[in-house]
């Protein structure tokens, strides 16, 4: 299989187009579930609170202001708070979960989006560990420039220390197929789901972020249009996921059935 980027794109708007549902209205519904649990913690954790008070202000006509947000105290609150996080986590393991179904022509559904529930704990920990990973490469970028600003009073540093995170997001596109291996291979833990996208990804990471690259156009574009914009956003996340599916199988080196009649397509979940 190629991982070329035209012929992945070309392939995954064909399979798309033959996809009911529509692939756009899954996507949809996951961005839909996205801000819902967005807004929840942004109220509970006095985010929104403190940005109806800038706006609020700057209707009014006064000069505004950064207003720090003021967290909800509470046990309970923080544990609510929490599970939002997860909740969104795992509901974006289910997206990924659906974009493979569909380039796999497996027949997908809304229901996938909450699939990921069913493995609830590995759902986490595949988000969960690359975060970290990749966090920990950041410490290469914040620690020099945050002593630096600290030891110059200049801001500056943050913009010409940038290179040094390239490391951390050569290590975002190294463990960026986890996920995907997650669902394939019930058989691996999750670390090493992590550690077998590294070895998947090497020589395959500027692949991934050139193809990445190609839809930035649409998504500006999705971002400058009112109303109509999020519909297009919902296209695009729907065509971007299901590209990248078929990036990870081709890197897997697992073939369509459609491309490979009588091949068995390893199951998804």
């Amino acid at each position: 299989m190629t991982t070329d980027r035209k012929t992945l794109k070309r392939n995954a708007r064909e399979t798309i187009r033959g996809t009911r549902p529509a692939p756009m209205l899954v996507a949809l519904v996951y961005l839909a579930i996205v801000v819902v649990l967005n807004v929840l913690g942004m109220s509970l954790d006095g985010t929104l609170a403190a940005y109806r008070t800038m706006f609020e202000t700057a209707m009014s006509g006064g000069p505004v202001q950064y207003v720090a947000p003021v967290a909800r105290s509470g046990l309970f609150t923080q544990l609510l708070n929490l599970a939002l996080k997860l909740m969104g986590a795992v509901v974006s393991v289910g997206f990924v979960l659906y974009s493979m179904r569909v380039w796999r022509r497996l027949g997908g559904s809304v229901g996938n989006l909450f699939d990921g529930f069913g493995v609830f704990i590995r759902s986490v920990w595949i988000q969960l560990l690359p975060s970290l990973l990749v966090g920990l490469w950041t410490m290469a970028y914040l620690v020099p420039v945050t002593a630096l600003m600290l030891m110059t009073g200049q801001t500056w540093w943050t913009f010409v220390g940038l290179p040094l995170l390239i490391p951390a997001i050569r290590a975002g596109y190294s463990y960026s197929l986890a996920t995907y291996i997650m669902l394939d291979r019930q058989d691996l833990n999750c670390w090493q789901c992590v550690m077998l996208s590294k070895r998947l990804m090497q020589g395959h990471k500027w692949e991934l972020f050139v193809l990445d690259l190609s839809f930035l156009g649409w998504e500006l574009l999705a971002a400058v249009i009112p109303l109509a914009g999020l519909f297009l956003l919902a296209w695009v996340m729907a065509y971007l996921q299901v590209t990248v599916a078929g990036f990870y199988d081709a890197v897997a080196g697992i073939a369509p059935a459609a491309d490979a009649p009588g091949t068995d397509v390893p199951p998804v979940m």
